[in-house]
C-alpha cells in the first residue's frame, strides 16, 4: 500500500488546529439579551449569534478542536460544546470567510471552497438581471457635516409644526376642490410629465436622505447611497447595515420609517404651498408632492410581503429578526404537519401566537409574490421584444414560482414513506388524488352562455322618411295580418318633391310634344326622350316613397313596444322607432357560447334555458344552426354589459359592439311556447365531455402559438 505524505497506515493522521479569527472583526452586544452581533468591517457586514457561538468565539484559540473543546469545558462547563456545534460553527466562520488563512494552507482545499461558492455563469447572469446594485457615492462625510443641522428637526415641535402646516394647507385646498384636483391634469402635456419625473426623483433622493440623516442621527455609518435594479427597474437605496449595531428598537423603528416620514413632510409642505404658487408646473409639482407620491410611497413601502421599509418596521416592532426566514420556516413546518403529519420538529421554541403570527405573514406573503411574479412576468414579456420577452417569462415564474414549488414537492417526495404512514398524510393524498382526477377526467358536459329566447319573426318598424303621423290604427297587443295597414303619414318635403317632379315632368312632356314645330328639337329628340323618362322615372320612385308613409305589417304577428307617446299630428324622425311586430308562434334561442366551446357543441344538440326571472319555468329546446365562423361585433345588446348582460363589449367608432372575447352564434327552436315572451338568461347545451385540464391547455396552447407567432 502507498503512503501519502509520509504517513504509514497504523500512523494516526494529525488534526490540523482551528485556523485564528480575523483581528478587525469585533462582537457587538444585540438587541435582545442573549443575542450578539459579529461585524466583519471589510465587507461591511453583520451575523447575528447567539450566546453559545458568542462564548465560543470569546475563547477561540488556534488549537486543534479536541484541546479547544477541552478548554471550553473546563472555562464554560455550562455551555455543554460539542464537536458538532464546533464543526457547525467552523463551517459558518469559513464560509463568511471570518478566518485567516495561514500561507501554509492547502491551495487546493481553498480553491474548492471558492469554486463551491461562485454560482455558475448562468445562475449570476440570471441573478444580476432580476437584482443588482450601483453604488453612487459614499454620503459618510455629506451626513457628517450636515448632520448636526439636521438633527435639529428631529424634535416633536418640528412634527407639530408640519402637521400644522398640513392641516391649513388642507383647508385652503378644501375651499378651491374642484380647482384641486384638475390640477392633475397638466400632468399629460409633456412639459407635466417632465416635472413630474423630476418631482418624483427630488422626492425618492430626500426619502433614501431621510433614511441616511435618521441612522446618522441614531450613530449608524451610511457606507452607500445608490440605484438598485429590480427586474430592470431602477429603485433607490441606502445601506443601512450598520443600524444593527444599533440595541435601541425605537431607534431602528425612526430609522426605518424616516424615508416615509420625510415624504409626508414633504407632502404637509406641497398642499400648503400649492394654495400659493400660481397656476403651471410648480404648482403641479406641489400637487404631485402633496397627494400622489406619498400615496404612492405608503403603498409601496409599507408593504411587508416585500422587503421594504414596511418590513422592517414591522420586524423591529415586534422584536423579530429575520422576519422572512424564520416565517417561512415556521410556515413551511405548519404546512407540511398540517397537510401529512410531516411533524420534523419546530424550527425554533416559539409559542403557539406567535407560530400564528409567523405562519399568517409566510402564506400570506407566499400568495402575494406568486400574483406579483406572474404580474411582473407579463409585464417584462410585454416590454421586451418578443423573442427575449418569452425567455424573460420564463425565467420569471420558472425562478420565482416553479422551483420553490419543486424544491418543497421534492421534499415531500423524500419524505413519502413517512407521510404513506401517518393517516393525515394518506388523507391529504386522497383528497389530492380526487382533485386531479376531477381535474384531468373528461366530466364537463355542458356548455353555460348568454341566450336569448325572442319571437323568430320580429321586425323593428322605423318610418322612410320623416314625416306627420295622420291616422293610427293599431296598439299594442293587436295581432295583425300581413299587409295590414299600422299608420298613415304624411311628408310635407316629400309631396313639394312630388309637386316639382309633376311640374318637370309635365314641362318635358309639352316640349316632347311641340317637336315638330321647332327645328331644333326635333334634332334634339333622344335627348328630349330621354329626359322625359327620366322625370317620370323620378316622379314614380317619390310616389313610391309616398306609397310607403303608408305602413304595413311585413307579416303576422303581434303589436308590441309602440310607444303610447304616439298621436295624430306628431312629426316623427327616420330614426324613431314606432313599433314592432312579432310571431308568437314561433320561437327561438339564441345563445353566445365562447369560440372555444363552440368546437364541442353539435348541430340537433339538447339544451335548457333558465331565465333571469326565477320564477319562469325552464325551456327546453333543440340546436339548429350554428354560425361556421366566430363573431366579434354582437348585435344583441341586451345580452351584453352595456344592456345589463354578462357580455363584456365596447363600442367602436361605428358605434358597433365589440365583444372582448369573440363569441359563436347558435340557434334552435323551443319546444314549449305556452306564455313565451322575450326574455334573458342562460342556456346550458348538452357537448362532447371535456376535463377543466383539456380546457386550461387549450388557452394555453392559444397563447403560446399566439406569442410564438414572429
Amino acid at each position: 500500500m502507498s503512503h501519502i505524505h509520509g504517513v504509514s497506515p497504523q500512523t494516526q493522521p494529525q488534526i490540523p488546529p482551528l485556523r485564528p479569527l480575523r483581528q478587525e472583526l469585533s462582537i457587538l452586544r444585540g438587541g435582545n439579551i442573549d443575542q450578539w452581533l459579529l461585524y466583519d468591517p471589510v465587507r461591511g457586514k453583520y451575523h447575528k449569534i447567539g450566546k453559545a457561538a458568542m462564548t465560543m468565539l470569546s475563547h477561540w484559540q488556534s488549537v486543534t478542536p479536541a484541546k479547544f473543546l477541552e478548554i471550553l469545558s473546563e472555562t464554560a462547563p455550562q455551555l455543554g460544546a460539542d464537536e458538532a456545534s464546533l464543526q457547525r460553527l467552523t463551517e459558518f466562520l469559513l464560509k463568511e470567510k471570518l478566518l485567516i488563512h495561514p500561507p501554509q494552507a492547502d491551495a487546493e482545499s481553498l480553491a474548492r471552497q471558492e469554486a463551491a461558492m461562485r454560482k455558475p455563469f448562468h445562475e449570476q447572469l440570471i441573478h444580476k438581471y432580476l437584482f443588482f446594485r450601483i453604488p453612487l457615492f459614499r454620503p459618510q462625510k455629506f451626513l457628517n457635516r450636515y448632520g448636526p443641522f439636521i438633527s435639529q428637526f428631529f424634535r416633536p415641535l418640528t412634527a407639530w409644526s408640519l402637521i400644522i402646516i398640513g392641516l391649513i394647507g388642507l383647508f385652503f385646498a378644501a375651499r378651491q376642490w374642484e380647482q384641486f384636483i384638475s390640477t392633475f391634469l397638466y400632468f399629460f402635456t409633456l412639459q407635466g410629465f417632465l416635472f413630474y419625473a423630476l418631482s418624483l426623483t427630488l422626492i425618492k433622493a430626500l426619502h433614501e436622505l431621510g433614511h441616511a440623516f435618521a441612522a446618522r442621527h441614531f450613530g449608524a455609518r451610511v457606507p452607500i447611497i445608490g440605484v438598485a435594479f429590480l427586474v430592470m427597474f431602477p429603485v433607490l437605496y441606502t445601506d443601512t447595515t450598520d443600524v444593527w449595531r444599533i440595541s435601541e428598537r425605537r431607534a431602528r423603528l425612526w430609522i426605518n420609517g424616516a424615508g416615509m416620514i420625510t415624504e409626508l413632510s414633504i407632502a404637509a409642505i406641497s398642499v400648503f404651498l400649492w394654495s400659493f404658487l400660481p397656476d403651471g408646473p410648480f404648482r403641479s409639482a406641489a400637487f404631485f408632492a402633496a397627494t400622489t407620491s406619498w400615496a404612492l410611497s405608503l403603498f409601496v413601502n409599507l408593504n411587508p410581503c416585500m422587503r421594504f421599509d414596511g418590513y422592517y418596521l414591522i420586524s423591529d416592532f415586534f422584536r423579530i429578526e429575520n422576519l422572512q426566514a424564520r416565517g417561512f420556516a415556521a410556515g413551511r413546518w405548519v404546512m407540511r404537519k398540517t397537510l401529512f403529519g410531516l411533524d420534523e420538529g419546530a424550527p425554533e421554541i416559539l409559542s403557539k401566537r406567535q407560530i400564528k403570527g409567523l405562519c399568517l405573514y409566510a402564506w400570506t406573503t407566499w400568495i402575494y409574490r406568486f400574483f406579483l411574479f406572474i404580474g411582473i412576468a407579463i409585464l417584462v414579456h410585454h416590454i421586451f421584444p418578443k423573442a427575449i420577452g418569452i425567455v424573460l417569462f420564463i425565467i420569471e415564474i420558472g425562478i420565482f414560482i416553479a422551483l420553490p414549488l419543486w424544491r418543497e414537492i421534492r421534499h415531500w417526495w423524500s419524505h413519502r414513506m413517512t407521510i404513506l404512514k401517518h393517516n393525515r398524510g394518506r388523507l391529504s393524498l386522497t383528497s389530492a388524488a380526487i382533485f386531479l382526477a376531477i381535474f384531468c377526467l373528461p366530466w364537463q358536459n355542458r356548455i353555460s352562455a348568454p341566450a336569448l329566447i325572442q319571437p323568430a319573426e320580429q321586425t323593428d318598424i322605423y318610418p322612410i322618411h320623416a314625416a306627420q303621423i295622420t291616422a293610427i290604427y293599431t296598439k299594442n297587443g293587436d295581432t295583425v295580418k300581413a299587409g295590414d295597414i299600422l299608420l298613415n303619414m304624411r311628408a310635407p318635403a316629400l309631396e313639394h318633391r312630388r309637386d316639382v317632379a309633376m311640374q318637370d315632368l309635365a314641362a318635358a312632356q309639352a316640349r316632347w310634344n311641340l317637336q315638330a314645330a321647332s327645328e331644333q328639337d326635333r334634332q334634339l329628340r333622344d335627348i328630349l326622350k330621354d329626359t322625359l323618362t327620366e322625370k317620370q322615372a323620378a316622379l314614380t320612385a317619390i310616389n313610391a316613397e309616398l306609397a310607403q308613409l303608408k305602413l304595413r305589417a311585413p307579416h303576422d304577428g303581434q303589436v308590441n313596444d309602440m310607444p303610447h307617446s304616439l298621436h295624430i299630428g306628431r312629426y316623427i324622425h327616420q330614426r324613431d322607432r314606432l313599433l314592432q311586430i312579432s310571431n308568437p308562434a314561433k320561437i327561438e334561442l339564441i345563445g353566445l357560447p365562447q369560440e372555444m366551446m363552440a368546437a364541442r357543441i353539435a348541430q340537433g344538440a339538447k339544451f335548457t334555458f333558465i331565465g333571469d326571472q326565477a320564477r319562469r319555468k325552464k325551456r327546453i329546446g333543440h340546436i339548429q344552426a350554428i354560425t361556421p365562423t366566430a363573431e366579434q361585433v354582437i348585435t344583441d345588446p341586451v345580452l351584453t354589459a352595456m344592456g345589463g348582460g354578462t357580455i363584456a363589449v365596447v363600442e367602436n367608432e361605428n358605434r358597433e359592439l365589440i365583444a372582448d372575447i369573440p363569441v359563436f352564434r347558435v340557434q334552435g327552436y323551443v319546444e314549449d311556447m305556452q306564455d313565451l315572451r322575450m326574455e334573458r338568461g342562460v342556456v346550458k347545451i348538452a357537448a362532447a365531455p371535456t376535463s377543466p385540464a383539456q380546457a386550461v391547455w387549450k388557452n394555453v396552447a392559444k397563447v403560446l402559438l399566439r406569442e410564438t407567432d414572429f
